[in-house]
C-alpha cells in the first residue's frame, strides 16, 4: 500500500484533473478569440484566452470535487491518512505482561508551587481491577504499636489484607515501643492471633531509632499508625502500584482523612459536608441513628439549633486538652455529629471553613475539624461517593491519582518505602522520623513524596486532638468494621 505523499497518490489526483478538465477543446477557444474580426491584436487576443482558459479550468476543477464520487474518493483518502497517523503514533506494547512494575517508566512531575491548582475530582473507581502482587520481595506491614482501643479495629483490616486472604502483606511486624505491661500483654495476646503476625519490643527508643531496628535492606515497608480506623480495600495495593511505577519516589502516602494538607484539599473537591455536633443529649434515638451498631450518615437526625457555628477553640500545640467549659470544647462525652440543611450553603459555618495547607496549622491541633472530616467519610462510604477523594494525575487513573508534596512536610501515617532507603539513612539526624523522611531526606536526595489519592485511610487523632475519643465517632468506625470488615470470629468487643 503507498504511504501517504508517495508519488502514486500524486498520479492518482492528476487522473483525476484530467477528467474533470474533459470537453475543453483548447483549439476552439483559441479560434473563437480571433473570429472577433481584431486581428491586429492577435497576439495579445491569444493571451487573453489564454488567462480565460486557466480560469474557466479552476473553476471546472473545484466543480469537479463536489460531484459525489470525487467527494466520496476525498473522504476515503482522509480516513485513510488518518488511520496511517494513528498507528505511527500508537506506543509499543511489546516487552512482556502489563502487569510487571518495571514495563513503565516514570513521569516526572512538572514544578508547581504550594498549594497546587486542585483537579476536578474524576470518575468512581469503586471496583477496581485487581493487579497481581510483585515478586521478589516481601511486603511487610510495620505498626508502631500504643493503644488497645484502635487497634482493635486495626486489627481486622490488617487480618484482611493478608496474603493468606488474597491481600499484599506478607506478614505484620508489631513493634511495642512502651513499657506498659497491660499494652505488652495485648500485643503478645495478639500476636498469637495469626502466624503472620511478628512482634518486637524497643523500649524507650523514640520513632527515630525504631525503624533502624524494623526494617531490613530486600522488603518494601508499609508503616501503618495504630490508630488508623478505616482504610479502602485497594489502598495497600495502590501505594506499592504507586511506589513501584514511580521510582523517582522516597516514600508514597495514602490519601489520608484528619491529615492538614490533605483535608485542605478534601474540603476544595468537595469531599467535606456539613455537620455540627449536638449540643444536648438525644431522646428516644433509633439504635441505627446512635449505639453499638450505628455508623450510617443516612440514619443521622439533622442539626437543629439557633447558632449554626461551632469555634475551634484556642489551644497550643503540645497536648494540651480544652476545659470542659472553653469555648469549642466537645458538648458531652458519646455526643454525636449531625448534617445540617443546605449543605453547600451552610458549610461554611462549620469547623472545615478554617482549614489551611499547613502542617501545622488547625487541622493538626482541631479535634472538631477531625471529628468533621471523618463524618464526612462515613457519609460518602455509604452512597459510595470515595471518588470524591481522588484528584491528580499518573500511569494508571485507575489505580492513582498523583499529587507531589513538593518537598514539603506530610503525615507518614500510612506510607509504602523501601527499607534499604531507610537503612541507607540511618542514625536519622532529626528525632521526628516525620520530619526527616517526608522532608528532610526527600530534598537531600531530590526523590519526593507523592500521595496517591485513591488510596483512602482514615487517621483518627493526632496527639493534639484529644477531645475526640468524647465523640462517638469511634464507637461508629467499630460499628462499621464489624459490619463490614472483620470476621464473625474476629468481632471487636462493643461493650
Amino acid at each position: 500500500m503507498s504511504g501517504p505523499g508517495s508519488p502514486s497518490d500524486d498520479v492518482e489526483q492528476k487522473g483525476l484533473l484530467r477528467d474533470s478538465f474533459d470537453g475543453i477543446d483548447d483549439a476552439e477557444v483559441l479560434e473563437n478569440g480571433r473570429a472577433n474580426g481584431h486581428a491586429h491584436h492577435k497576439r495579445r487576443r491569444s493571451r487573453s484566452g489564454d488567462d480565460w482558459y486557466r480560469s474557466r479550468k479552476i473553476w471546472r476543477s473545484a466543480s469537479a470535487w463536489l460531484r459525489p464520487r470525487n467527494m466520496l474518493i476525498a473522504l476515503v483518502v482522509l480516513v485513510v491518512l488518518v488511520a496511517l497517523g494513528a498507528l505511527w503514533h500508537r506506543p509499543s506494547t511489546s516487552g512482556g505482561d502489563s502487569d510487571s512494575p518495571d514495563q513503565i517508566e516514570p513521569e516526572k512531575p512538572k514544578p508547581s508551587k504550594q498549594p497546587h491548582p486542585v483537579p476536578v475530582a474524576g470518575g468512581k473507581h469503586s471496583s477496581v481491577s485487581p493487579w497481581k502482587k510483585p515478586k521478589g520481595f516481601k511486603i511487610i506491614g510495620l505498626i508502631f504499636f500504643g493503644r488497645q482501643r484502635t487497634v482493635e479495629i486495626l486489627d481486622c483490616y490488617l487480618k484482611r489484607n493478608l496474603v493468606s486472604n488474597g491481600g499484599f502483606l506478607d506478614e505484620v511486624l508489631w513493634v511495642a515501643n512502651t513499657d506498659n505491661e497491660d499494652d505488652l500483654k495485648y500485643m503478645d495476646k495478639l500476636v498469637q492471633t495469626s502466624p503472620l503476625y511478628k512482634n518486637m519490643t524497643l523500649i524507650n527508643l523514640g520513632y527515630a531509632s525504631v525503624w533502624e531496628h524494623a526494617v531490613d535492606d530486600k522488603n518494601m515497608f508499609i508503616k501503618i499508625d495504630d490508630d488508623m480506623v478505616y482504610f479502602s480495600d485497594n489502598a495497600i495495593p495502590d501505594i506499592v502500584y504507586t511506589k513501584l511505577k514511580h521510582k523517582e519516589t522516597l516514600d508514597v502516602v495514602a490519601n489520608l482523612v484528619n491529615s492538614p494538607e490533605t483535608g485542605w484539599l478534601h474540603y476544595h473537591v468537595g469531599a467535606i459536608h456539613a455537620y455540627l455536633p449536638e449540643m444536648v443529649p438525644p431522646k428516644d434515638q433509633k439504635p441505627a441513628a446512635l449505639g453499638p451498631k450505628a455508623w450510617r450518615a443516612s440514619a443521622l437526625p439533622q442539626w437543629e439549633g439557633n447558632n449554626m457555628t461551632f469555634p475551634l477553640g484556642e489551644k497550643g500545640t503540645g497536648g494540651e486538652v480544652l476545659e470542659d467549659d472553653a469555648p469549642g470544647a466537645p458538648p458531652f462525652k458519646g455526643h454525636r455529629w449531625l448534617p445540617l440543611k443546605e449543605q453547600h450553603k451552610n458549610l461554611y459555618n462549620t469547623p472545615i471553613s478554617h482549614t489551611e495547607y499547613n502542617a501545622y496549622g488547625p487541622d493538626w491541633t482541631s479535634w472538631a475539624l477531625a471529628a468533621q472530616v471523618q463524618y464526612s467519610l462515613l457519609e460518602n462510604i455509604e452512597k459510595d461517593q470515595l471518588d470524591k477523594y481522588h484528584y491528580g494525575g499518573g500511569l494508571d487513573l485507575a489505580r492513582e491519582g498523583i499529587w507531589d508534596m513538593k518537598y514539603g512536610r506530610m503525615n507518614i501515617n500510612f506510607m509504602a518505602i523501601w527499607g534499604k532507603d531507610v537503612l541507607d539513612a540511618v542514625p536519622f539526624e532529626d528525632t521526628d522520623d516525620e520530619r526527616f523522611l517526608s522532608e528532610t531526606l526527600t530534598r537531600r536526595l531530590d526523590r519526593p513524596l507523592y500521595v496517591n489519592t485513591h488510596a483512602i485511610a482514615a487517621h483518627f487523632s493526632f496527639r493534639t486532638q484529644h477531645e475526640i475519643f468524647d465523640s462517638d465517632l469511634l464507637s461508629r468506625w467499630r460499628a462499621y468494621a464489624n459490619e463490614m470488615i472483620c470476621t464473625k470470629e474476629n468481632q471487636i468487643p462493643t461493650s
